[in-house]
């Protein structure tokens, strides 16, 4: 092994939860991973607390952001660092002002600067306003290394340097059970924001009950974002059909998540959220073996192919949502069928050993002396 690859050092600086969302799980999973030969330093970013804090401006985020500058500093003064990794933030004021501050003061220390794009919407955000396209070319252009998560999940795209696809990946339990049911089981796994669709899904479920008048079970597992919408998805809840049963919404972790992952019979995730990207609980339900509902929606295709590993439907189209839950109801076989493709594009694509894989592979070449 040559020494440029024995003396790769990186400073990994992103944000882990909490609080919990896809972002900050995949980033915390490679700051846990085993990357050797790569000597990781590691700085987290925890700027926000709770969902309710995400993109909003607190007095502690700006002291967070010096003390942030600060570790960063101290830290390529001890190492030495010639490769950064850095985790984008959303595309909203907050998190691109974070990006801005820190990647302008920290950048010129690192020979490499290798950018994670998670959010769906930083382009969008950036390309509203020439303002802040310039802004954006200053700080992720200039021989960056993009990561984006597949060919669908948008990410600014600059002359010089390098476009790479890193699909997200998980490990998931091997001893999976699926026990069959009386009830038509529908499930969503994800933070309980009004754009994930989950109130789409309720009104496509009760669409779909009124059709069929049999037991159907959905489950929303996931934190509320704040009262507001608690307020109204229990509004929605309280007026289902009597033949829809809907536990009490909750977040789950862990074991009970995937326990109640295994424990359905169809994935829906209608998400048209503003950040969606290339969403972790997709690949959760795809390693449960569980076929998928999704939208069509930002990088969705790159995990999805319709009628091959899911079902996709147009956003916001809450019938044709109705229309692909009746199909997965009414064809046992197209739900197995699916299934098994989805859980086999997981084994070949999505793993955890997959995803830390590319990105040792990439730190180990931007590592390099040689590497242009």
């Amino acid at each position: 092994m040559s020494s440029s690859i024995h003396d790769a050092t990186v400073m990994m600086v992103g944000v882990v939860p909490p609080p919990v969302h896809g972002q900050s799980i995949a980033t915390q999973a490679l700051f846990d991973a085993d990357l050797s030969p790569v000597k990781k330093i590691l700085i987290p970013i925890r700027s926000s607390k709770t969902l309710e804090s995400v993109g909003k401006f607190t007095f502690s985020k700006v002291s967070g952001l010096i003390l942030l500058v600060l570790k960063a500093w101290a830290a390529w003064l001890r190492h030495r660092p010639s490769v950064l990794y850095y985790t984008a933030g959303s595309g909203a004021w907050i998190p691109f002002i974070r990006d801005f501050v820190f990647l302008t003061l920290c950048r010129p220390l690192f020979r490499r600067t290798l950018i994670h794009y998670h959010s769906g919407n930083l382009v969008e955000f950036l390309e509203a306003s020439r303002f802040r396209s310039i802004m954006g070319r200053f700080i992720y252009g200039r021989d960056a290394w993009t990561i984006r998560l597949g060919e669908h999940c948008p990410a600014p795209i600059y002359p010089g340097g390098r476009v790479l696809d890193v699909p997200n990946g998980i490990d998931a339990p091997t001893d999976l059970l699926h026990e069959p049911s009386a009830s038509f089981r529908i499930l969503f796994l994800g933070n309980l924001f009004k754009d994930k669709g989950v109130i789409d899904l309720i009104d496509a479920v009760s669409v779909l009950a009124e059709k069929h008048p049999l037991p159907i079970t959905l489950s929303l597992i996931g934190g509320w974002p704040d009262g507001e919408i608690r307020k109204e998805i229990e509004s929605r809840i309280a007026a289902l059909p009597a033949n829809v049963t809907c536990p009490p919404p909750a977040p789950a972790y862990g074991p009970a998540k995937w326990h109640a992952t295994s424990s359905h019979d169809v994935f829906a995730f209608p998400s048209y959220y503003r950040s969606e990207n290339f969403p972790l609980v997709i690949i959760e339900a795809m390693a449960a073996g569980l076929p998928v509902i999704a939208s069509d929606w930002r990088g969705i295709p790159s995990l999805v192919k319709d009628r091959e590993t899911g079902l996709l439907v147009p956003p916001r189209d809450i019938h044709r949502l109705a229309s692909a839950l009746e199909n997965l109801l009414l064809d046992p076989a197209l739900r197995t069928r699916l299934a098994e493709q989805a859980t086999a594009f997981y084994q070949e694509h999505l793993t955890a050993a997959a995803f830390t894989g590319r990105v040792r592979a990439i730190m180990i070449r931007a590592s390099s002396p040689d590497c242009k």
